[in-house]
């Protein structure tokens, strides 16, 4: 099973969800495989179902019997994620696509690509290659009081300020 976490913030993500659409529609992906969690869009699936919210425990649950977990750059996304040592993709949210404010996302995704060597799709028609090779990703657990990372994103968020 695909868990697709897209966030809650109050911009679109429909790039995902329309490149997630087409490789059902094309058959690469089940509807079966994914459950999708988006707070906000303007474009609807035809090929497969979303869930807006639901409690930390649910989210949680879908987590644990998830294979992949395909998330935007949120910190809580993926470090919870990694605690689990899940397989994760991250798609971070672009402002040239009106998904954020700014491209910040991009700076976390490649610090956490850096540290944890996960796999960042920028591009989305390289997604499914991404998820095709997701078996040479091997999780590394997450390190409490990770210095280093820590130090790397106070950087990057000092760099926005």
């Amino acid at each position: 099973m695909i868990f697709v976490t897209l966030g809650t913030q109050r911009f679109q993500f429909d790039r995902v969800l329309k490149e997630l659409d087409n490789l059902v529609e094309s058959g690469k992906l089940s509807s079966d495989e994914l459950e999708v969690q988006c707070v906000y869009s303007e474009y609807t699936p035809k090929n497969f179902k979303t869930f807006k919210l639901k409690p930390q425990d649910e989210i949680d649950e879908i987590t644990d019997k998830a294979d992949i977990i395909i998330t935007h750059s949120g910190t809580g996304s993926i470090i919870n994620s990694l605690k689990k040592q899940k397989k994760i993709i991250i798609i971070p949210r672009l402002k040239e696509y009106g998904e954020h404010v700014d491209s910040h996302q991009l700076e976390l995704a490649e610090v956490f690509h850096e540290k944890y060597k996960i796999p960042v799709v920028k591009d989305m028609s390289t997604l499914y290659d991404e998820i095709q090779n997701i078996d040479n990703y091997k999780p590394k657990k997450w390190e409490e009081n990770n210095q280093g990372l820590i130090k790397a994103l106070e950087n990057d968020i000092d760099k926005l300020l």
